[in-house]
C-alpha cells in the first residue's frame, strides 16, 4: 500500500545518515549561532499569575529551576509533565550518581547551559567531584571512568546521535541493571533531551544566583549514526502479556513494553496524553511533526502508527513523500515547511533556528509554539525508548511501514 511514491524518493532517503553525521564541530557552531539572545517567551511574572498558575508554581518549586517553571507557566496545561521531570531528576530507579552522569552528559550533548547549570549542584551532592563533572564533558572515552560508568555515558551519546543504544553498550548495562533501570536510563536521556530543546529554543536564561556553566572543553561525541534497528529480532525488553481490553486497544506492544516500569510509565504518560489529546496544533500539524521525527529517528513503529493516524487527519501521498525526503525541501506550504524544519533542527541541533521560529511565530500563539517543541521532543524520546527496547511492530502496521530502503 502507498508503494507508488516510495521508489521515487528512495534515492534521497540515505541522506539522513549523512545529514546527521556532518562535522560535529560545525553542528556545535551552528547550534551556538541559533541560540536566541534572549527569551522568545518570557517567564511569567508572579504578579500576572492566575490562581491555577500560582498553584503550579508552588507545587513544583522543588525543581529549583524558577525560570524554567515560570516559562512553562505560560501554558499551565503542561503542569502534568512536571512530575516526570521530578522523577527523572530525583526519583527514578537509578542510583543518584548514575542519574547525575546521564543528566549532565545529556545537558552537554544538547548544549543546554541552563540544564547543565541546574544539574551540577545535585550531581555534587550525589558524590561527583569537580574533576568528574568536567570529565563528563570529555565523554566516555576520557581516562578515569570505570567500564560501567563509561557505558552509561556512551549510552547517552548513542541515543543522542542514533536514537538507540548499541548492542555492546546494552550488554554492559543489562549485566547490572534490571528492566526498570534500563527503561529509566533511556528515559532520562530522552526526557531531558526534550526539555533541553524547549529550554534552548525558548531562550530560557540561567538565573543570576546560579553560578555553574558549561565547561570550556572541546565538544566531542562518542557515537555515530548507524540506523541499526531491532525489527524482526527478539525484543530486548519483552512485553508483558496483553491484557484483554487493556490500554492501547487491547495491548499494543509499546504500552506492554514500557509498563514494565509502572512508576515511570505513569508520569511519562502525561506527555503522550498531552501530545495526542491536548495539543494546541491541528491534528494534521501534529501528525506532520510526529511522522517527521519518527523518520529522523528511524523509528518504524512510530512512523507506522502515525502514518495511519496522519492520513485520517488529512495527510496525503504528497505530504508523506515530503516527510520522507531528507533534507526537508521548501516546496509546498510554507508553514508545513517550517514545521518540518523545526523537527530537523531540534533533532540535529536541539534548538529551533531564528528563521524557522519567525515563520512559526507569525501564525502560532504561545501554546502552539510550545506544542511544536513538546511534540517533536516528546516523540524523539519515545523513539529512543522504542528503538532501544526493540518494540516490535503491531499486526495492524504492515501497510504503513517505512520504505524498504529505510528499514
Amino acid at each position: 500500500m502507498h508503494a507508488a511514491f516510495h521508489s521515487r524518493f528512495a534515492r534521497g532517503l540515505g541522506a539522513i545518515a549523512g545529514s546527521v553525521c556532518m562535522s560535529l564541530a560545525l553542528l556545535v557552531a551552528l547550534s551556538a549561532q541559533n541560540r536566541p539572545p534572549g527569551p522568545r517567551i518570557a517567564p511569567l511574572p508572579e504578579g500576572q499569575r492566575s490562581p491555577e498558575q500560582k498553584t503550579m508554581a508552588e507545587q513544583y518549586a522543588s525543581l529549583g529551576m524558577p525560570n524554567f517553571l515560570a516559562t512553562y507557566l505560560n501554558y499551565p496545561q503542561l503542569a502534568g509533565m512536571m512530575p516526570h521531570v521530578l522523577y527523572l531528576t530525583g526519583q527514578s530507579t537509578l542510583p543518584a550518581r548514575h542519574r547525575a552522569l546521564l543528566g549532565l552528559r545529556t545537558a552537554w550533548l544538547t548544549r543546554s547551559g541552563y540544564l547543565w547549570a541546574h544539574r551540577v549542584p545535585p550531581s555534587r551532592e550525589s558524590g561527583l567531584t569537580s574533576d568528574e563533572i568536567t570529565r563528563i564533558a570529555r565523554g566516555p572515552d576520557a581516562a578515569g571512568w570505570d567500564p560501567f560508568e563509561a557505558a552509561l555515558l556512551r549510552a547517552a551519546d548513542e541515543l543522542h546521535i542514533d536514537s538507540i543504544i548499541s548492542d555492546a553498550t546494552w550488554a554492559t548495562l543489562s549485566a547490572r541493571y534490571d528492566i526498570p533501570q534500563l527503561i529509566d536510563t533511556i528515559d532520562t536521556v530522552g526526557g531531558l533531551t526534550m526539555h533541553a530543546g524547549v529550554i534552548n529554543s525558548l531562550g530560557i536564561e540561567i538565573e543570576a544566583d546560579v553560578k555553574d556553566r558549561l565547561p570550556s572543553v572541546p565538544f566531542s561525541v562518542a557515537a555515530k549514526r548507524t540506523n541499526m534497528r531491532l525489527e524482526g529480532r527478539t525484543p530486548r525488553i519483552p512485553p508483558q502479556e496483553a491484557p484483554p481490553g487493556g490500554r492501547g486497544g487491547g495491548g499494543a506492544n509499546v504500552f506492554r513494553t514500557f509498563n514494565r516500569n509502572p512508576p515511570a510509565d505513569r508520569v511519562r504518560g502525561a506527555m503522550n496524553t498531552h501530545v495526542n489529546n491536548g495539543n494546541a496544533l491541528s491534528p494534521r500539524q501534529r501528525e506532520l511533526l510526529l511522522l517527521r521525527i519518527g523518520v529522523l529517528c528511524r523509528s518504524e513503529y512510530e512512523y507506522a502508527a502515525h502514518q495511519r493516524v496522519g492520513r485520517q487527519a488529512g495527510l496525503n501521498d504528497a505530504d508523506i513523500a515530503r516527510i520522507l525526503t531528507v533534507p526537508a525541501n521548501s516546496a509546498g506550504d510554507p508553514l508545513d515547511t517550517a514545521l518540518l524544519h523545526a523537527a530537523d533542527e531540534l533533532f540535529e541541533k536541539d534548538v529551533v533556528s531564528a528563521d524557522t521560529w519567525a515563520v512559526l511565530a507569525k501564525t502560532f500563539d504561545t501554546k502552539q509554539l510550545f506544542d511544536v517543541l513538546i511534540t517533536v521532543g516528546g516523540y524523539r524520546s519515545n523513539s529512543m525508548l522504542i528503538n532501544t527496547g526493540g518494540v516490535q511492530l503491531d499486526a495492524n502496521m504492515a501497510d504503513f511501514r517505512l520504505p524498504p530502503s529505510m528499514r
